[in-house]
């Protein structure tokens, strides 16, 4: 059970922070495993991120997927408690956000709450997280799409134990 709620947690993680681009991290044609992200003098984000050919997760690249996804998950969650914040000052409820009357009668109520939530800095903080840990967005993605794979089953539990540990006690 805990082990398919973090594949379950893994997978939001990756899809709320990115969204997979054509011809990006899930394409597994590239031949060159040392290219992986380690270039000192180009910030990660722009360097093209080149999966290993074999579809292996090393343990180093584990090592930050985690940190990165610690820290996605702790901005996604001072967002969403901000959002409450910012809702429960006007008292309004969740429930009024998908009310099409409401969203109507209050479209700066829902611009704003999505300013606060998902819009503004959101971007540039999920982008500074990949570049603490010198990760691109596409290699999170790439990562998270292939914690499942057989190959990557070993990765995959200790992905599933720090991240249980640290986000769903």
């Amino acid at each position: 059970m805990k082990s398919a709620l973090a594949i379950i947690l893994l997978t939001a993680l990756a899809m709320i922070s990115c969204s997979q681009k054509p011809g990006s991290a899930g394409d597994t044609t590239a031949s060159d495993t040392s290219a992986v992200n380690d270039t000192l003098s180009v910030e990660p984000e722009t360097l093209p991120f080149t999966p290993p050919v074999d579809g292996i997760i090393t343990e180093e690249m584990s090592e930050r997927y985690i940190q990165c996804a610690v820290e996605i998950n702790n901005l996604i969650q001072q967002r969403a408690e901000a959002g409450r914040n910012y809702l429960d000052s006007l008292g309004v409820t969740f429930e009024q956000l998908s009310d099409s009357t409401f969203k109507a009668e209050n479209s700066q109520v829902i611009e704003n709450y999505n300013n606060i939530t998902i819009g503004g800095d959101f971007a540039e903080a999920e982008k500074n997280i990949y570049r603490k840990y010198s990760m691109s967005e596409d290699e999170f993605i790439w990562i998270a799409s292939h914690l499942s794979n057989p190959e990557n089953k070993e990765i995959q539990a200790k992905v599933t134990e720090a991240l249980l540990e640290i986000i769903a006690p």
